[in-house]
C-alpha cells in the first residue's frame, strides 16, 4: 500500500480531552512558522494539521514517501522533566492508562516505520535534561545517564522500542510566548515575504489574518477523509497553497503609485493633496492578499 492511502486508512488515536483555545491556537501558529521553514527546504511538502499528530510534515503534496510528526504542547511556567514526557494518566472510565507523550511519538513510528523521517515534541519551555540553548535536539544527544532513563521510560510503555527507533525522537524549542506568539509570526511572516520576493508594499496584519485563518480552518476541520485528496484540501497547507499567497502579493504590486497619474489629475493643490492622504491609505489596504471586501469590488 502506498503511503498515501495509509495515510488516510490508518485510524487515528482517540484525542484524551479538549484542548483550551489559546494551546489550540498556538499549534496552528507554530505550524505557520514550520511552513515558512519548509517552503525553502523541500520541492514540494503538505502541512497537515490535527492528524495522526497536531502537525505531520509530508515532503510531498501528491506522492508522499517520508513524514515527520510533531507533538505541539505548552507549559505557563518551568520546565519538561522525563516525568512529565513519560506520565501515563488514566482514561476516564479508569480501566486503562492513556499514552504518555513519549508513548504517542513512538506510536506514530509504529504505525509507519517505513516512513517515519522523525518524531518531535514541540514546547515554548526547555526540557531539563536537554541543551537548553538548542533549538532542535535529539533526545539520544543527552547525557548517556539521562538517555538511558529515557530508553527506560520508552520500553516500559512500548517495549517494541529501541535505541535505533530513539534517535528518531527529538526536542523542539518553540521560540514563541504562550501569550503572543502571534506577533513573533508576524515578523517572521514579513521575513519569509522579503526572502521570497523582495521588498514590497502590502499590508502585513491582512495578510497575517489571512493565512493564520487558513491554519486554523484546517486545524478545526472534523469532517470525514476518505482520500488523500480529501486530507490535502481539508487538512493540510501545501507548497502550491503557500505560493498563491506570494502569487497575489506579487500581482497586487501592480496598484499604481501616486505619481503615476497624480499629474493627469486637473484639481486643486489642496484637493489633491486630500485625494492623496486617501490614496496612500487606500493602497496599504489594497496591498492586503486577504482582503475579501476589497476583492469582491474588484
Amino acid at each position: 500500500m502506498i503511503f498515501a492511502d495509509k495515510l488516510v486508512q490508518t485510524p487515528g488515536r482517540e484525542k484524551s480531552g479538549e484542548t483550551g483555545y489559546e494551546r489550540y491556537d498556538y499549534q496552528a501558529i507554530w505550524g505557520l512558522v514550520l511552513i515558512f521553514e519548509s517552503h525553502s527546504e523541500l520541492d514540494d511538502y503538505a502541512i497537515a494539521f490535527e492528524f495522526h499528530d497536531d502537525i505531520v510534515r509530508l515532503n510531498s503534496s501528491s506522492a508522499p514517501t517520508r513524514a515527520r510528526f510533531y507533538q505541539v504542547k505548552t507549559k505557563i511556567k518551568g520546565h519538561w522533566t522525563l516525568s512529565d514526557l513519560s506520565a501515563q494518566k488514566k482514561s476516564k472510565d479508569g480501566t486503562s492508562l492513556l499514552p504518555s507523550y513519549i508513548g504517542k511519538m513512538h506510536d506514530n513510528y509504529e504505525l509507519f516505520p517505513d516512513e517515519t523521517e522523525r518524531l518531535s515534541f514541540v514546547s515554548n519551555l526547555p526540557c531539563e535534561f536537554m541543551d537548553a540553548s538548542a533549538t532542535i535536539s535529539c533526545f539520544a544527544d543527552c547525557s548517556a545517564d539521562a538517555f538511558a532513563n529515557f530508553l527506560t521510560k520508552l520500553k516500559h510503555e512500548r517495549p517494541t522500542a529501541t535505541e535505533d527507533t530513539a534517535k528518531l525522537m527529538h526536542f523542539v524549542r518553540a521560540h514563541l510566548s504562550l501569550h503572543d506568539a502571534s506577533a513573533h509570526v508576524k515578523g517572521l511572516m514579513q521575513e519569509f515575504v522579503t526572502t521570497q520576493l523582495g521588498i514590497l508594499s502590502y499590508s502585513p496584519d491582512t495578510l497575517y489574518k489571512a493565512i493564520i485563518e487558513d491554519c486554523r480552518t484546517k486545524s478545526k476541520f472534523t469532517g470525514s477523509i476518505r482520500s488523500f485528496d480529501d486530507l490535502i484540501n481539508h487538512k493540510a497547507i501545501t507548497k502550491s497553497h503557500v505560493n498563491g499567497w506570494l502569487s497575489q502579493i506579487a500581482n497586487n504590486q501592480t496598484v499604481p503609485e501616486w505619481s503615476d497619474f497624480s499629474n493627469d489629475l486637473t484639481y486643486s493643490a489642496l484637493e489633491k493633496a486630500l485625494i492623496a492622504k486617501d490614496w496612500r491609505r487606500y493602497r496599504t489596504l489594497a496591498l492586503g492578499a486577504g482582503n475579501e471586501a476589497i476583492n469582491r469590488v474588484r
